[in-house]
């Protein structure tokens, strides 16, 4: 009887247009959406990558032209050189080919369109040479043999920041989005363990009248139920990361495994959240329903779905929130993924949706089979 039961709600979840949209068209449409929107911004404006300049010689200058040279080659290049005359170089300012024009000449100059990081970046450098070119001319003139000295102290402090990245992770912060949309899909699994309370509810529907009056023990039919439910939890959890790993080519991270076992994990924790809503609301399938998508939703908007700002916000304010929230602990489990050398914060995580379920399940239980009925 287990595995009756076990197949045909399978079945008849999969029949279901409203779990066949909100679990899996409706994570495709949004995971396209945040493609669109969000492609390239990080490469654009976050991730630096040397700055398109055009530069034009009024007058032959071998020191500025060696230093342009030193800055525009290499892995760490500062700029990407155009060296071209003032009137392309006007002509590809107006076209936003090129953030800057620099002049170099009897006095080095730079020219600017807008304002920005990349502008700024520009600004400074030729501040930094205006001034290394005052020092140097002086020393030459005042006092030629500390010029050596000079250059050396110069030159030391060209590097002073030293890069050293916490885990060979994707450091776009973007991502995060896609981390919430892997925990939107999870905790709005909670629909299917909906199913697996009402349907075991005589009030609720005929399935559970009939089951009711079954020979089959409510407990083998409930557990049969609520195993089927965790399978489709799985099912989509797979088929959302793989479309977001594979389809959108997202980086989730270095280790693509362990996401797929904290989304699995994720999903049997909403399905099972979804089991105790089923059991402890009390009314129509409606009211359940829309219990559930408050939660569900409501979890999703405080771990930064909506707004990405507002998990920081309530870290600081009200920490409790965020540690209790299913929905932040499964972000917090791919971020610190994403981000950390180690396992241990991603293991907490995993052990805390281990625990979530463990209640959850135990308190759905309690609740179904404590129904009882006068008549059917």
């Amino acid at each position: 009887m287990f595995i009756n039961e076990f197949k045909y709600f399978i079945i008849t979840v999969f029949r279901d247009k409203r779990f066949l949209f909100w679990l899996l068209t409706f994570p495709i449409i949004l995971g396209t959406f945040f493609k669109v929107a969000f492609s390239s911004i990080y490469e654009k404006e976050i991730e630096f990558s040397a700055i398109p300049t055009a530069i034009v010689i009024e007058k032959e200058d071998s020191i500025f032209e060696d230093v342009i040279e030193t800055v525009s080659t290499g892995d760490n290049a500062l700029i990407e050189a155009k060296y071209v005359d003032e009137e392309e170089a006007l002509h590809l300012l107006g076209k936003d080919e090129v953030y800057g024009i620099i002049y170099g000449g009897d006095k080095v100059r730079l020219s600017v369109a807008h304002s920005g990081i990349s502008q700024t970046i520009l600004k400074a450098f030729t501040d930094r040479y205006l001034v290394q070119e005052k020092l140097i001319k002086d020393a030459v003139m005042n006092d030629p043999e500390k010029l050596p000295a000079i250059t050396a102290e110069l030159t030391k402090d060209i590097s002073v920041l030293k890069e050293d990245r916490m885990a060979a992770g994707n450091s776009d912060v973007y991502v995060t989005y896609y981390f919430n949309l892997i925990a939107m899909v999870a905790v709005c699994c909670s629909v299917t363990g909906l199913s697996a309370a009402t349907n075991n509810q005589a009030d609720m529907s005929k399935i559970g009248a009939r089951k009711s009056c079954s020979s089959t023990p409510k407990l083998t039919s409930t557990l049969a139920v609520l195993s089927g439910c965790w399978l489709i939890s799985m099912v989509c959890m797979t088929v959302c990361v793989s479309f977001i790993a594979f389809i959108l080519k997202i980086d989730l991270g270095s280790s693509l495994a362990l996401v797929y076992l904290s989304a699995l994990t994720a999903g049997i924790m909403g399905t099972s959240m979804g089991f105790t809503i089923g059991s402890v609301v009390k009314g129509s399938y409606e009211k359940k329903n829309s219990a559930a998508m408050i939660v569900s939703l409501g979890g999703n908007f405080l771990s930064g779905l909506m707004v990405a700002d507002i998990k920081p916000i309530i870290m600081d304010k009200a920490p409790i929130v965020n540690f209790l929230n299913p929905a932040a602990i499964i972000c917090d489990s791919f971020y610190y993924l994403n981000i950390d050398t180690g396992y241990d914060r991603f293991i907490g995580k995993i052990v805390m949706m281990l625990i979530y379920t463990a209640v959850f399940t135990a308190i759905g239980f309690i609740f179904t089979r404590r129904k009882k009925y006068a008549s059917l």
